[in-house]
């Protein structure tokens, strides 16, 4: 029987790697029960620098891999290297460089170039061919006597998305409720959009997903609460507003999707305000002349701990009524330069005097307590 040249025989068994990883989706391989080929072994290995491998849509991704490969015949003489069933760039049987760096011991170093595709996950290094003496041997860091070896394995991830932070109403006022909206995405590597240009994005539901908030002059985001993301990855929650600063959504990486974070929604808060209402005399003759004061003041920090004057702002002098419901403005005055008020007016009815201030794109509307004046 005519044997087969070392050469031919890897030729024949990168076709039938090629075949397996084809048959298995592409990127992942099934972990294979190690064959008992001599004694050439993974002493140390690294994979893309230990960190995770992200893929998203369209762009490859450049993988750097090294290893440190013992053989007591003094090195390996031919080496095919595939990571996640991708054969690392070069020639056939010598497809990583590899160095003497002892006599026993070879350092390997190659490159491979991953494409959105196969199934995310775990993935390790996978190395064939013949060693000095003409042993054949084939080596994964994922076979079971691996397990403990540093950097046997890395992590390939779908590449996540998160839309932008959109955080309602803007401003708000201090102590009420905004509502926060978004959405996590992945690839889906086993679909493509419409166009067929690129892989689909898709929603990613039901994942835990983190509401964040750093105040204005802080350093870093805290988390408020954690979100379930539902049907499409949509993302929806409220929570209160108590200080002015920016909102974000934060995913954390699993097993199958990288980390993600959306933009910030910077929300001002509208600084408190607060309105006093004095009417007088009391009680008042019908037609008489009625003097109304008040003061407007707001506050100087979010806190709403000390307040000041609040000047020339207009103030509506409002009247209701007794029995009625409904508010009916009188006149509109404007505060002086400490934010007082004061105007008279003609006491037709009995009822009740109040201030309103309507607010503005930096201070909160507010009603003062009414000041009830019957007619004598």
């Amino acid at each position: 029987m005519t044997s087969i040249p070392p050469r031919s025989r890897s030729a024949a068994r990168r076709t039938a790697l090629v075949l397996a990883a084809t048959a298995t989706g592409g990127l992942l391989f099934a972990t294979p029960a190690r064959a008992a080929y001599d004694d050439t072994e993974f002493r140390s290995v690294s994979i893309n620098n230990g960190k995770p491998i992200v893929l998203g849509t369209t762009d490859s991704v450049t993988v750097p891999v090294s290893a440190q490969i013992y053989d007591d015949s003094g090195g390996i003489d031919t080496i095919d290297a595939d990571v996640a069933g991708t054969f690392l760039e070069g020639p056939v049987d010598h497809n990583m460089t590899c160095v003497h760096t002892t006599a026993t011991v070879s350092t390997c170093t190659g490159t491979a170039i991953l494409y959105p595709g196969g199934n995310p996950g775990r993935i390790g290094l996978r190395v064939s061919g013949y060693a000095y003496d003409g042993g054949y041997y084939l080596e994964s860091t994922l076979y079971p006597q691996y397990e403990n070896l540093p950097g046997n394995n890395a992590l390939l991830l779908m590449k996540t998305g998160l839309a932008a932070m959109n955080a309602t109403p803007e401003p708000a006022r201090r102590g009420g409720t905004l509502t926060f909206a978004g959405r996590l995405t992945r690839p889906d590597w086993h679909a493509t959009e419409v166009d067929g240009s690129t892989k689909a994005t898709v929603g990613y539901p039901d994942q835990p997903v983190k509401l964040q908030f750093k105040k204005n002059g802080a350093t870093s985001y805290a988390t408020v609460k954690t979100v379930t993301s539902g049907t499409d990855g949509k993302l929806k929650t409220t929570a209160t507003a108590n200080n002015s600063g920016s909102w974000r959504w934060l995913f954390a990486q699993n097993t199958t999707s990288s980390s993600a974070a959306s933009t910030d929604d910077a929300v001002t808060l509208l600084k408190a305000s607060k309105l006093t209402v004095n009417a007088g005399p009391e009680p008042v003759a019908k037609g008489a002349r009625l003097t109304v004061d008040g003061r407007l003041t707001r506050a100087t920090s979010d806190a709403a701990t000390t307040f000041t004057g609040y000047a020339s702002q207009p103030v509506k002098l409002q009247f209701r009524k007794t029995g009625s419901s409904t508010y009916t403005t009188i006149k509109t005055v404007r505060t002086d330069a400490t934010g007082r008020l004061s105007t008279t007016t003609t006491a037709n009815a009995t009822g009740y005097w109040r201030w309103s201030y309507a607010g503005n794109n930096t201070v909160a509307s507010v009603n003062a307590t009414a000041d009830g004046v019957s007619l004598k």
